[in-house]
This record gives structure tokens, sequence and C-alpha cells, in this order.
């Protein structure tokens, strides 16, 4: 039997489904319509390897923007009640 290819979009969104909604690899397999141990193997090769989901890095830097960003305000503010009051 030849071996069936799939594309890296379905392969990474099976692994997202399994990785971070917690979903059994059956589950997911027959969500999308592919079989249960190709799913099982993308993941046990994802985990392995290390490697951050695509957009995971995205959303890391998002959040650090935020967080950057509720700092400067706080620094503004800060600075804009001390310059009233002393300034």
């Amino acid at each position: 039997m030849r071996p069936t290819y799939y594309p890296e979009e379905l392969k990474t969104e099976a692994i997202k489904l399994v990785v971070e909604r917690h979903l059994p690899a059956t589950v997911v397999a027959s969500r999308l319509n592919v079989r249960a141990d190709a799913v099982r193997v993308w993941v046990r090769r994802f985990r392995f390897s290390r490697r951050p989901l695509p957009g995971a890095e995205f959303h890391r830097l998002k959040v650090e923007l935020h967080e950057v960003a509720v700092e400067r305000d706080a620094l503004v503010s800060l600075a804009a009640r001390l310059l009233a009051k002393f300034g």
C-alpha cells in the first residue's frame, strides 16, 4: 500500500487539536478524515522535536507587548501626576 501524504497545514491543525485542546487522537482523526495512527505519529514527532506550534511565538510576543504597554501607560500616568504635583 502506498503511503498517504498530508499537507503540513492539516498536520499542524491535528497537532494543535491534540496538544492545545487535549482531544484524543481518534477524535481528531475522525474530524479531519485521517488515520488515527498518523495523528499519533505527528504528535509524537512534534513532542520529541520540542518545536513551538506555528503561531505560538506570535501569541507569546503579543502577550509580552501588552504587558509592556501596560507598564508604559502606568509610568506615563505616574510621570504626569508627579509633574502636576511638583512641576
